[in-house]
This record gives C-alpha cells, structure tokens and sequence, in this order.
C-alpha cells in the first residue's frame, strides 16, 4: 500500500443523500484527511486519517472518537466506518474522529509503504506486534501504546478542542484487543481533563488480572439470556504462558511494564469499558488465540467477552462495565460500528 492510496475524501464515503459538507471537514481534497501526529520527543511520527484538523483550533466539536483497525483491514476502511456510524447519529460536525494508521513492513509478508520518519510496526504477533502494545521496528524506545497516548493527548488539547467534553477509544477485533489492553496499562487516562471511555468489539482475548478462567455455566442464564460464568484457578497442565502477556499480567515488557501490577489491576477494573459483542461472532479463533491460552478464556469470540465482561464486573460492580449484544452481526467491523446496538456506545457523551 502506497502513501497514496491511504488518502481519500469524505464525499467517497458517505451514503448517498448526506445535507451537504460540514463546515471545517475534509471534502475535496484527499489530503485534508489525513494527517501525522509526532510520537515522543524526536521526530517519529504515526499516520491518521481524521475529519477534523488536529492543529488547527475547532470550538464546534465537544467528542472524540479514536478507532484502531483490525489486523486484516487498513485504517482507511475504518474510517469510512466510523464516518458511516457519525452521519448515521447527525454528530458528523460535532465529532472528532482520528483512526491511525500502524504501518507495517519487515520486508516479507507485511510491505506497507513508509514515509520519513514514520513508526514501524511487527506484523507478527508473536514478536510482539503493535496490537499488543509491542515496540517499533525502527525506534525500540517507542511503543504502540505510545503512539496511543500521543493521538489521544493530541485530540484532548484545549488548544485544538476548546468545548471538548469526551474521548471514546475503540476497536474491532485487532483494534480491540488493543483497546482492551490500552485500558487496563496507560498512563494518561486521569489527566486528559475530559472523561475517557473504552469500547471494546469482538476482540480475540483479554487481559485476566489472576490465574482465574471461566469454567462451563456455573447457574442458568440470566434474564436476558446471557451466559454466567464460574471463575476457578486453571489447572494449566502444559498451558502454562495463560497467565503471559497478553493473556495475563506476567512477563509484561516495554511500555505494559512501567507500572505495577496492582496499579495495572486497579486500572482496569475501575476504567470504564464496553464490550460490543455480535451475535454471530462464534466462530473458535485460530492461530496465536486459538492456542491453549486463549482457549482458556472460551470457545469463541463472543463466549471470551461475556466471561471477560463479568469478571471485571465482579471485580468492580460500580457498573463500569457493560456489554452489548450486537444482533445479526458476525465478525465484521462495517457491521458493528453502524448497528442501532452499538452507536449509543460510540457517540453517547457516557456510553451505555
């Protein structure tokens, strides 16, 4: 993929029928939607697409919705999602929505193309890839979380956002498993002087704070059908990396080891986090979680965040923690994110 063909304008991506442009929007021209952001003190860089200027001053928008792609998608479908899901809810002019971009390239089987100076990540997960907050190829100082933390300062600032009033940082799939360890490890989230919340959609595992899993239905389902989940020490056998990053809190490096482990366990369980969670999403993952340790955490993706859901809701049942059932959708981001589940989630000042 070439730095060319990651731009693209608004007027491509809305349905048909959209008023007209929203004032201080990308709409003609390609370039306006997009943008890098600086990483750390020198001059690394990440890629954005965003509908609205992150430098230049903007008093109409009060949200910030911050979307990380999936492993199989680039970040320009996103966007066209998201974008979808904000004239879907007429808060296209008040929003502020920012998808980065984590290029990859390691000469194989990822080639994405780089500018200068722009971040380089894994494509592999098990080297630590940048979905599970891993190190960039051509800057080990700097770190996928990272890049996180410098978008979402960037978008928090008074200077840009005057009458901001929150930030939603979400994901699907890839882009969740992200999110979802963003969550519980950043450093960032009480000092951004406006409210953050996590929305996390179908993502592949989760963070577990002790060497507890959920085990088959320990009592009938709820009133509204949902599964419950016992939560037991596992007996890992020859399973023993369940309790590894980023299944469980050991053997963190980098950027997930900067904090303790208790900090990290109160984080998680106090952050606000919503779990979108499709209906048809059932299929067993393979590969890096279809293993041992993700199927220690459930037989599929949705069976994972409904036990993840819980477990987190017993920890703190200040009610943090929601999920929502997205109906009739499988595995697919376009699907999830325009759904009448799920955008009260995305665009609600505090998402339900």
């Amino acid at each position: 993929m070439t730095l060319a063909h990651r731009t693209v304008s608004l007027l491509s991506l809305l349905p048909l029928g959209i008023p007209g442009p929203v004032a201080g929007q990308c709409v003609t021209k390609a370039s306006s939607c997009t943008e890098f952001v600086a990483v750390g003190p020198g001059s690394d860089r990440i890629f954005v697409y965003r509908n609205r200027s992150l430098t230049m001053p903007n008093d109409t928008v009060t949200r910030a919705l911050i979307v990380v792609h999936g492993a199989g998608g680039p970040a320009r479908w996103e966007f066209r999602n998201i974008l979808a899901s904000a004239f879907l809810t007429g808060t296209l002019e008040t929003t502020a929505i920012v998808v980065p971009h984590f290029a990859t390239n390691d000469g194989t089987a990822c080639t994405d193309s780089l500018a200068a100076n722009e971040l380089n990540w894994n494509c592999d997960i098990a080297l630590g890839d940048w979905r599970v907050g891993g190190r960039a190829r051509n800057d080990s100082a700097m770190s996928s979380f990272d890049a996180m933390d410098a978008i979402v300062l960037k978008v928090a600032s008074r200077a840009v956002f005057p009458n901001l009033k929150s930030i939603v940082i979400a994901g699907h799939s890839a882009g969740g498993q992200f999110v979802a360890l963003y969550q519980a490890v950043n450093r960032i989230h009480e000092r951004l002087g406006v409210p953050a919340f996590y929305v996390v959609a179908n993502a592949s595992a989760y963070l577990y704070l002790d060497n507890r899993r959920p085990f088959a239905v320990a009592r009938p389902a709820d009133a509204e059908g949902t599964e419950r989940f016992e939560f037991r020490p596992f007996d890992a056998g020859t399973c023993s990396d369940y309790v590894s990053w980023p299944f469980g809190i050991s053997l963190r490096t980098g950027y997930a080891a900067r904090i303790s482990d208790s900090q990290l366990k109160e984080q998680a369980a106090r952050r606000p986090l919503t779990f979108l969670l499709s209906q048809l999403d059932v299929a067993t993952p393979t590969g890096f979680f279809g293993a041992c340790a993700g199927m220690a955490q459930g037989r599929n993706r949705q069976a994972r965040g409904l036990a993840f859901a819980q477990y987190l809701t017993e920890l703190n049942p200040q009610g943090v923690h929601k999920v929502i059932i997205v109906e009739a959708c499988g595995h697919d981001a376009r699907c999830v994110y325009t759904s009448d589940d799920a955008l009260p989630a995305l665009f609600s000042r505090a998402p339900q």
